[in-house]
């Protein structure tokens, strides 16, 4: 049997960005934007540019993102203290209860996504994807 991994990898990923936009519950912050918050929530305020180097985001890609998300009052800009040309971003209280919705939509897209696959399984198939990422990085 020939496995179409490429093709089936890029279905995928579309349709898990597809569910997660879907289940948004209008706030317009889709797959992208929750990555963004995510590492937000995790490292506090953060450079523009460490942010799209962690979800592996073009910098015109995390320009419009980031614009949605501050006018969405999900996210702040400011400068860096210590290099003016460049920008971090924070969470707002809006942005904080956004990563809990998030959390949610997440944990329940995991729980789909793992649904009948053993540990063992699972555990191949995220070696594959982590040495998938590593290899092409």
């Amino acid at each position: 049997m020939t496995h179409r991994l490429v093709f089936d990898l890029m279905t995928a990923e579309r349709a898990v960005r597809r569910w997660i936009d879907a289940r948004s519950g209008g706030s317009g912050i889709g797959a992208a934007g929750a990555g963004v918050l995510f590492h937000l929530a995790a490292h506090g305020d953060a450079l523009i540019g460490d942010v799209g180097a962690a979800l592996g985001a073009s910098p015109s890609g995390m320009s419009g993102l980031v614009s949605r998300l501050e006018k969405g009052g999900f996210v702040t800009k400011a400068p860096d203290s210590g290099d003016g040309r460049a920008v971090r971003l924070a969470l707002t209280p809006l942005g904080r209860q956004a990563v809990g919705t998030a959390r949610e939509v997440v944990t329940e897209l995991n729980a789909e996504l793992t649904d009948g696959f053993t540990a063992a399984e699972l555990d191949v198939v995220a070696r594959w994807l982590g040495r998938t990422t590593q290899r092409l990085s």
